[in-house]
């Protein structure tokens, strides 16, 4: 299980597109996309290249804030392991200037009800030492609370308006299959 279609519909980069900036034939690219195979250490680089450049194209396009050096997907993203810090940027980066003031957040969620949210770069390093695990052998990783007795929260990703408004965006964003959370 991959991101690689999802990073395709986010940016709207289409098979051709990518098969033309490889060099590769579409077969190859379906196989990639149906985990028949996995890239070469190369060609992942070429693939998080060619998303990146596009999730920074429409961070300038929409945000007015100022742009930050070296947007980067990284590839555990890409293979639907993990956000790194560098993956947390650029998706708030290539998001929010479009989403009128919402802010992507991590929420916490305690048998349903939202606890906590995650929402600046500092609170993401500090609640997750700067990587959030997706998914481990192809399982969704729940959240484990080191430090409230091993509390274990679902979490999900969101796109919060306000204190009293939140939107559940993971399954835009990562493949990863769960049950959406609606407020």
């Amino acid at each position: 299980m991959n991101n690689l279609k999802k990073l395709q519909k986010i940016t709207q980069i289409s098979s051709e597109e990518i098969v033309d900036a490889l060099d590769i034939n579409l077969e190859l690219l379906q196989e990639w996309q149906r985990d028949g195979s996995v890239p070469t250490v190369a060609e992942l680089e070429a693939l998080i290249g060619i998303f990146s450049s596009q999730l920074d194209a429409r961070g300038i396009e929409l945000q007015t804030a100022n742009h930050p050096i070296h947007i980067r997907l990284s590839i555990d993203y890409l293979l639907n392991l993990g956000i790194t810090m560098s993956d947390w940027i650029t998706l708030k980066w290539a998001f929010e200037g479009d989403w009128n003031n919402a802010k992507l957040a991590v929420g916490f969620f305690d048998q349903g009800k939202l606890t906590r949210i995650v929402s600046s770069n500092q609170e993401f390093v500090e609640a997750f030492a700067g990587y959030l695990i997706l998914q481990t052998e192809g399982e969704f990783e729940p959240y484990i609370d080191e430090f409230d007795n091993d509390k274990i929260y679902d979490w999900r990703l969101l796109k919060v308006s306000s204190d009293e408004y939140f939107e559940d965006v993971t399954q835009q964003i990562i493949t990863t299959d769960m049950q959406e959370i609606s407020m």
